[in-house]
């Protein structure tokens, strides 16, 4: 009889510096329920309480060979190399198996960048589990986040649907004199934020795995770019950090030892 291996999935990978998609697909799905009448077609709906992330993140990748006149070793940072650090990370990922943390990479920080006020350090008055509502701290008439942007805190993003106080038909808030700035935000929080702690804004990341196992096809043309196009689901087990960059999770149980047979 065949010979049973359990694998453990590791802890979170980390996206690799320089991987950079030229195209990306991030939104937030909802968890929406229903049920049509076949009589009148009139349907109801509800919302539950698991909207999950989901992303497409697409390659056009090099294997280092396509251009003899590159005259140079393997760049990670070059996508005429991309191919090889593409396949290594889809082995490491094991189709379903291990997480990976990344963001969105069209607006990896806050849109306030774009105007040349950074918005700097600011602090959260605290918010717990299921909220939709947080209040954060910055100095009086600093400009804070804007309509779009993510934030985070508990170990996911979170996009921002609204600010107070703002200008009319503005997208950016700012700082009032109690430098209290209300967010509206989706989806709700999965777990509560202390008072004080720093509001994540940079690069704020969600564990996904990959939604295939058959991710690593990677049929292409001899001596050219091949396409990668690799589509992932948020994984929604409990974070196990904050979702900083620096923090990308502690170790994961796995399942116990099956009973011999």
């Amino acid at each position: 009889m065949q010979s049973m291996r359990l694998i453990v999935a590791v802890a979170d990978l980390v996206w690799p510096a320089g991987l950079f998609p030229y195209k990306t697909m991030f939104y937030l799905q909802p968890h929406v329920g229903g049920q049509e009448s076949p009589l009148t077609r009139t349907r109801k709906v509800y919302g539950l309480s698991a909207p999950r992330w989901i992303a497409r993140l697409s390659f056009r990748a090099g294997h280092g060979y396509d251009d003899p006149a590159i005259g140079r070793g393997p760049d990670g940072f070059d996508a005429a190399y991309y191919a090889a650090r593409l396949d290594a990370l889809i082995a490491e990922m094991e189709g379903g198996l291990n997480s990976i943390r990344f963001h969105d990479f069209r607006r990896p920080r806050p849109q306030s960048y774009l105007s040349g006020y950074a918005p700097g350090f600011a602090t959260v008055d605290g918010a717990q589990v299921g909220a939709t509502t947080m209040v954060i701290r910055r100095q009086s008439g600093w400009v804070g986040p804007s309509v779009g942007d993510y934030i985070g805190g508990d170990g996911r993003p979170h996009i921002i649907t609204r600010v107070s106080p703002s200008a009319a038909g503005d997208m950016m808030s700012f700082a009032p004199p109690d430098g209290g700035i209300v967010v509206e935000f989706k989806p709700p929080l999965s777990a509560a934020i202390e008072v004080g702690a720093p509001l994540q804004m940079d690069q704020v990341t969600a564990r996904f795995r990959l939604a295939s196992e058959d991710a690593g096809q990677n049929e292409g043309e001899v001596g050219a770019p091949i396409e990668y196009m690799l589509d992932f689901t948020e994984d929604l087990l409990p974070p196990l950090g904050n979702g900083f960059p620096d923090d990308p999770g502690g170790p994961v149980e796995g399942p116990p030892n099956p009973e011999p047979m």
